[in-house]
């Protein structure tokens, strides 16, 4: 632990301000900084709960010491590797939001080109994205329409084309000779609502699904899928669809 790392003993704060108190300790946390916090009980749960609350944003490792006391080891999760296929899918949704709002605020500004630069970037982007969700798991992993006739796969291919074309539209329009703030940010505005409830779709519906598909198979071959996938999304040369 370096001295800029957090630490903290919270083994005798009751159990019903354990996720307040660790929220404090971690909430100025920055990139690459730990926080070692001690507890009198497991916090498996106390660490779930709050990492919904900060939206998926945190990793640790749980041990026990020599007292007996139970030790958690805090990290923000962009410092460490994807621990699966799914976890590595939620953080691509994250980047690519934040691209995207990177384009919204360019544009709102009137920084045509620095924006159009972005959204060029995001557009590759969602095409990898889309690349492992249609080519790598909807293939190996089918769903079943229920009883009303919904079935989730083929509702993503759906909003999935939905959403490229109205990218690869917004993108065009930077380039006509008569392009403005005002005629692009409508756009965005449009494509920002709908994309937001597609992730939170897809993360409901069928995240859960392939989750479960997932866990059937081997370590192993669970690991040699994230390489696959994360070659993708890296874009890396010859890595396999």
């Amino acid at each position: 632990m370096s001295e800029n790392d957090f630490f903290c003993d919270l083994t005798a704060t009751p159990a019903s301000h354990l996720q307040t108190a660790v929220f404090y300790e971690i909430k100025d946390m920055l990139r690459g900084q730990t926080a070692t916090i001690l507890f009198a009980e497991d916090p498996a749960i106390t660490l779930h709960s709050l990492n919904l609350q900060l939206r998926n944003n945190l990793r640790w490792e749980i041990s026990r010491d020599a007292a007996g006391r139970w030790q958690a080891v805090v990290h923000r999760a962009e410092d460490v590797p994807p621990t699966d296929v799914l976890d590595a899918l939620k953080r691509d949704h994250k980047r690519l939001d934040a691209m995207f709002s990177q384009v919204i605020h360019l544009t709102d500004s009137k920084q045509l080109t620095a924006a159009h630069a972005i959204m060029r970037a995001f557009v590759e982007g969602l095409r990898k994205h889309f690349a492992v969700e249609h080519d790598i798991l909807a293939r190996a992993i089918r769903t079943v329409p229920d009883a009303f006739g919904f079935d989730p796969t083929a509702a993503m291919l759906q909003e999935h084309a939905e959403i490229l074309n109205q990218s690869v539209m917004i993108e065009l329009s930077f380039e006509e000779t008569d392009a403005s703030s005002a005629s692009i940010a409508p756009l965005l505005a449009i494509l920002a609502g709908y994309f937001s409830k597609h992730e939170q779709r897809e993360e409901t519906t069928l995240f859960p699904v392939w989750t479960g598909a997932l866990n059937k198979v081997s370590e192993e071959a669970r690991k040699a899928l994230l390489v696959r996938v994360l070659g993708v999304l890296e874009g890396r040369a010859g890595a396999p669809i």
